[in-house]
């Protein structure tokens, strides 16, 4: 709403008659501040959405836990932050093969696929070109990433207890691994 439809809308409902016609200096003066009111409720509807918040993110991150584990290191983006929000609190649970491609979804894979292992046990019954995992196989399952990740590879620069060469998305893998059941082992591809 603009500022003259506030102006209107308090001279509708003034009584009707000669007293009360002509510009009211009150009226006037009472429009601009209930136009901001109305405009600062619509950006506050705006924050309600962890996918869209600015003003309340620490308040929504506090109320979550957040950061935690799975934050990586350093400082995150805005949007890093409302990604990681909204998976954390739009997302309902479960422990199916979509819950856990909705919160790689949530997180920015798009792509990922899930990979079972346990209906391709290879039994007497089953062809010569069957996979060959046995029944333990059926407690993993193994995460297909989308894109490839950045390579961290030693240089002469780097300490002496770094990793000669490191890969993966660990905000991913640390949240599937804490939010997968606790009986299953998780391993994740990487395309080349």
């Amino acid at each position: 709403m603009e500022l003259e439809d506030y102006e209107s809308l308090l001279k509708n409902l003034l009584p009707r008659g000669p007293a009360w016609d002509g510009e009211d200096p009150l009226l006037l003066g009472l429009a601009p501040s209930l136009h901001r009111v109305h405009q600062r409720g619509d950006d506050l509807m705006i924050e309600i959405d962890p996918r869209t918040t600015q003003e309340l993110i620490d308040r929504y991150e506090r109320l979550t836990g957040l950061p935690d584990a799975c934050a990586p290191d350093g400082a995150q983006t805005l949007a890093q932050r409302q990604q990681r929000l909204d998976a954390k609190i739009n997302i309902m649970g479960g422990i199916s093969k979509d819950f856990y491609l909705a919160q790689l979804y949530a997180l920015g894979y798009e792509g990922a696929t899930i990979t079972q292992f346990e209906t391709d046990v290879f039994r007497c019954t089953s062809t010569c070109m069957d996979s060959l995992y046995s029944d333990e196989w059926r407690f993993w399952w193994q995460v297909n990433m989308p894109n490839t990740t950045q390579v961290t590879t030693m240089t002469c620069m780097s300490s002496c207890t770094e990793s000669l060469k490191a890969w993966g998305d660990t905000v991913a893998e640390c949240v599937i691994n804490k939010l997968c059941p606790s009986h299953t082992y998780v391993t994740f591809n990487y395309p080349e």
